[in-house]
């Protein structure tokens, strides 16, 4: 029999839960383009579209602003966020140095594992990355972690999952990349057991991502447009 009491407790339970929620939709949003760089947001409004109350609200937005998303003037609010492409090498450059650490101090893979990765590899290119992106982007997170978490280092890992989401707010700007899929190599070299060409495979997939980069940010003039929006 259900108590007034279990009932209360539940309910503080899902407002705790609030933030957590209102914070990853939001973050989501960023993240994809739906919200776009010097955004205002304003408490009142996004109370109303998410049919919560101020103070999840408020909570979301102080912890967006902490992790880099949001930034904060004490007179006119909270803002997206811009992207400037000063920070986003750095990032980039941060996310090579813990992410080719984390390659060199991973452990071979199972066979299972390798089977596991290339299956959610397979899932991952059947995602639509314009109509689905966010679906997209997780998977790809999936597929990331899953990879980098052979390394024992998991100091490094959460901080490679921060860097994730850091720049992965810049990804929706990127043109869609047709060519083959960069993880694939990753996989392969992990499957030989090379590490020799695992870092090299690494490091061209970094260079040609930080290449693109600097032809999408790294020039003066009108700010690019999300390539990719749910």
């Amino acid at each position: 029999m259900e108590t007034r009491t279990g009932r209360r407790s539940e309910r503080v339970r899902d407002d705790d839960a609030l933030p957590d929620s209102v914070t990853h939709d939001l973050r989501s949003m960023i993240i994809r383009g739906s919200l776009l760089p010097g955004e205002h947001l304003g408490q009142t409004q996004l109370a109303a579209r998410f049919g919560r109350s101020k103070v999840p609200i408020r909570e979301a937005l102080k912890r967006l602003a902490a992790e880099g998303f949001l930034r904060h003037d004490r007179n006119r609010g909270y803002f997206v966020a811009p992207l400037e492409y000063p920070e986003a090498a750095q990032l980039y450059k941060l996310r090579r140095w813990v992410e080719a650490e984390l390659l060199e101090t991973a452990r071979w893979p199972t066979v299972k594992e390798v089977h596991g990765f290339r299956r959610q590899f397979d899932a991952l290119e059947r995602i639509d990355q314009t109509a689905r992106f966010n679906e997209w982007a997780l998977a790809l997170e999936d597929l990331r972690y899953a990879i980098f978490d052979l390394s024992p280092q998991k100091v490094l890992l959460r901080e490679a999952t921060r860097l994730w989401m850091l720049t992965d707010r810049y990804r929706c700007f990127f043109p869609r990349d047709e060519e083959e899929s960069p993880e694939r190599a990753l996989i392969d070299a992990l499957e030989r057991r090379d590490r020799e060409k695992l870092q090299q495979d690494y490091h061209g997939i970094r260079d040609r991502v930080e290449a693109l980069l600097y032809e999408v940010f790294g020039s003066e003039g009108e700010a690019p447009r999300p390539y990719m929006l749910t």
